[in-house]
């Protein structure tokens, strides 16, 4: 794991000094990255939308068509018996 890390601060200062002296194709394949057509404040806001729970809203944001090969099978559990329907609720264990 060292060993990877290491590798992977080697690659990323060498591609820093490619880029540095204007060859920034270079730099990139050196730091393995690849250009994005979505920008920064669209990730941030695709970000915003999958917290609030609208993850087609945010696959969109960032350019993914939503493949959906099945119905979501319509399921009423306790928080939508209760009124809570979209609550984000956490589970846990805990030893007595």
């Amino acid at each position: 794991m060292l060993g990877m890390l290491r590798k992977t601060l080697e690659d990323t200062f060498a591609a820093q000094a490619f880029a540095g002296a204007g060859e920034r194709q270079e730099a990139m394949q050196m730091a393995g990255v690849k250009e994005s057509a979505v920008s920064v404040s669209d990730v941030f806001a695709a970000v915003a939308f999958a917290e609030a729970g609208c993850l087609a809203e945010a696959r969109e944001m960032l350019g993914q068509v939503p493949v959906r090969l099945a119905p979501t099978p319509k399921v009423c559990g306790f928080l939508e018996s209760v009124g809570l329907t979209g609550v984000h609720v956490a589970y846990g264990l805990a030893e007595a």
